[in-house]
Order: structure tokens, then C-alpha cells, then sequence
């Protein structure tokens, strides 16, 4: 089984032409399909032939009414505090991202952030999708020695280990990975990264 996981679209439509058009079962479009909510009609559109195969996580960019209204008009798959079963797996979901400096309409508060997570603690999953990335790693540094991912985040992997953490949300560490304990992390960004399973 083939999953491609995408982020930070921000209405680029022929990335996001160039993503569907590779081959996987399931596509997760993990956060900010929009800058600030617009483009995510046309976004839809391109992903419309993908049906119940596309999983949407919001990212700061969006609501969670704006991604829920987008994913009940095109028939996709709400993955926003959602945990599903894949591959005799499971996999968890939460969109939004901690707070910016920028004001855009998804984020949480880190204490928000923990209590989303908590709901997570008895599934274990083994695959996460998050927009933004834990603290203090390769996948959040926005320039050198500044992180500006969830320090609540790096506690929940620290304690839970889930095998993989996908995300992405800061821009300058889209493709890269690093490893907390035994979770891989990965910012995949707007190329994405296919994990087979």
C-alpha cells in the first residue's frame, strides 16, 4: 500500500496537479492547502477524482469549518483529531498548528495541543500526521539555533513513540528528517513523501 503525504500548498495548483498524479492509495493532505483560507475550492477541484482516497488535516491556514465544509462538498476524508485504521495500522491525525507570529486562523495554544493529543494516548498510533513539528529538531529549525515547533508535541513523542511523525508548517525544512528516540519525523512539505506499506 502506497500513502503520499503533502503540505503547505498554499494554492499551488500545479504542485498539487503533480502530486495527484503520482500513483498511492491514499493521499494525506496534512495543512495549509490555502493561504489564509483561499484557493481551497481550486484545490478541491484538483483533488476531487482522489473521493474518500484524500485525507484533509487543516493547517494554520484554515479553520476546521473550512476544511470540514471542503471535505463534505468533495466527498474527502476529514482527518482532523480523527484516528482511522490503514494497513492493519493505525494512524492518527491533528491539524492546526501552535501559535505563530503571524495571526493566521488554525492555531492552537500548547495547551490545546495537549489535550488533542491525550484523546490519541489509548489508540497508540503508529503513524501520525501533524501539520506543525515537535520542538527542537531538524523538522522545525526556521533559521540557526531557532526552532518554532510545539515543545507540548516533542513530550507526546518523547512518551508515546509512535514509529512515524509526518508534518510540515515551517517552510525551510520541507524534505528533511530527523529522529526522536524511535519516531522518524519528517517534514514533507509540498513535493511529499511516499511511504509504502
Amino acid at each position: 500500500m502506497k500513502i503520499l503525504i503533502f503540505s503547505d500548498i498554499h494554492g499551488d495548483l500545479r504542485a498539487l496537479e503533480q502530486l495527484v498524479a503520482q500513483p498511492a492509495d491514499i493521499y494525506i493532505a496534512a495543512g495549509d492547502l490555502s493561504t489564509f483560507g483561499s484557493g481551497l475550492e481550486a484545490c478541491g477541484e484538483i483533488l476531487r477524482p482522489l473521493g474518500e482516497r484524500c485525507w484533509v488535516l487543516t493547517g494554520n491556514h484554515e479553520t476546521h469549518e473550512e476544511a470540514r465544509a471542503l471535505c463534505l462538498h468533495f466527498g474527502f476524508v476529514d482527518f482532523h483529531r480523527q484516528v482511522r485504521d490503514l494497513g492493519g495500522a493505525t494512524w492518527a491525525g491533528l491539524g492546526y498548528s501552535n501559535p505563530t507570529p503571524f495571526n493566521t486562523p488554525g492555531e492552537y495554544t500548547e495547551e490545546e495541543i495537549a489535550q488533542a493529543l491525550a484523546a490519541f494516548e489509548e489508540a497508540k498510533p503508529k503513524y501520525m500526521v501533524v501539520h506543525f513539528p515537535p520542538h527542537g529538531t531538524v523538522v522545525d529549525q526556521v533559521s540557526f539555533g531557532r526552532h518554532a515547533g510545539s515543545k507540548v508535541l516533542r513530550e507526546w513523542v518523547e512518551r508515546f513513540q509512535p514509529a512515524y511523525l509526518f508534518g510540515g508548517h515551517i517552510h525551510e525544512c520541507a524534505g528533511k528528517s530527523d529522529r526522536i528516540g524511535a519516531t522518524q519525523c519528517f517534514n514533507v512539505g509540498k513535493a511529499g513523501y511516499l511511504l509504502e506499506i
